[in-house]
């Protein structure tokens, strides 16, 4: 009994060291200023999509668009080329979408999550399509 009560309460705070961390917002300049510090949770930010490629997404300060963010979209899995020739894949969709939110001048908010080499990687894009209904990117 002693060893079953001794073992359940290592559990349990083993657990607490993988806990739910929400993500923050965190101001536009201050991300284009300081750079990917939140190296031990994911964050967002919002602004306005300046370019963007299969591989990258641009974004700017909706109250200075020469102040700028270079986010890497995640990478293709390895059959993604092959899957291309018939449909058109995911990262062509998207990069035509964020190019169609540019155009428009449309808000996204950006999940980010800072990799070991500080770059912001997105994880998440959201934005509000036409119609006003929310929709989402995810990698």
């Amino acid at each position: 009994m002693r060893s079953l009560l001794m073992t359940t309460t290592v559990l349990l705070a083993a657990s607490s060291a993988f806990a739910y961390k929400p993500t923050v917002e965190r101001e536009f300049d201050d991300v284009a200023l300081h750079g990917c510090s939140n190296h031990d949770a994911d964050f967002m930010v919002r602004g306005m999509v300046s370019a963007a490629t299969e591989e990258t997404l641009v974004l700017s300060d909706p109250r200075d668009d020469g102040s700028t963010i270079s986010v890497t979209l995640p990478g293709r899995g390895p059959l993604a080329r092959a899957k291309g020739v018939f449909t058109k894949g995911k990262y062509e969709a998207s990069a035509e979408r964020l190019n169609q939110l540019r155009s428009t001048r449309s808000p996204v908010v950006v999940t980010l999550e800072c990799k070991g080499n500080g770059t912001p990687v997105a994880r998440n894009i959201s934005f509000a399509n036409s119609d006003g209904t929310q929709a989402s990117i995810s990698f």
